[in-house]
């Protein structure tokens, strides 16, 4: 089972993120370990708005399932040849439990990336971390800064 925790990081601090993936990880992967949202998670990671969520798993994931139950922020998607996955939503992420086919972690990434163009995903105990959709800010800073020169 491949287990995930999924960020959504404030606009604001994109310019800032870009180029530094790996201390946002470093960040993120000790946090998977707190109850409570640490004050950089909640400086730098806008709160999940559940109904953005639901709306995602609901419309753009659900349709290719043939099991969906639904209770209070927590989800169970089943299919019959993928598998399934587990999600639950808290303030600051969304986590994420894969068991299948890796076809299933690409549903749930275009699912959620549909929405947002923000997430940044850390799988625990494996050392992989990204952003779900490339983050198109970043050619934007790039351009203006050769244009500077």
């Amino acid at each position: 089972m491949r287990s995930y925790e999924i960020y959504k990081v404030k606009n604001e601090y994109l310019s800032f993120i870009i180029g530094r993936e790996r201390l946002l990880y470093d960040l993120l992967r000790e946090e998977t370990n707190h109850q409570q949202p640490a004050q950089e998670i909640q400086y730098l990671c806008d709160h999940i708005e559940e109904l953005t969520i639901d709306e995602a798993i609901m419309d753009h994931l659900g349709k290719n399932f043939s099991s969906v139950e639904a209770d209070e922020g927590s989800y169970r998607l089943t299919h019959p040849m993928k598998g399934s996955i587990y999600i639950s939503v808290s303030p600051y992420s969304v986590q994420a439990y894969c068991d299948g086919s890796r076809m299933l972690d690409l549903d749930l990434f275009v699912a959620l990336s549909g929405s947002h163009d923000r997430y940044f995903a850390v799988m625990e105990g494996v050392g992989e971390w990204g952003w779900l959709k490339p983050v198109k800010h970043a050619n934007h800073l790039v351009s203006e800064k050769m244009i500077s020169f």
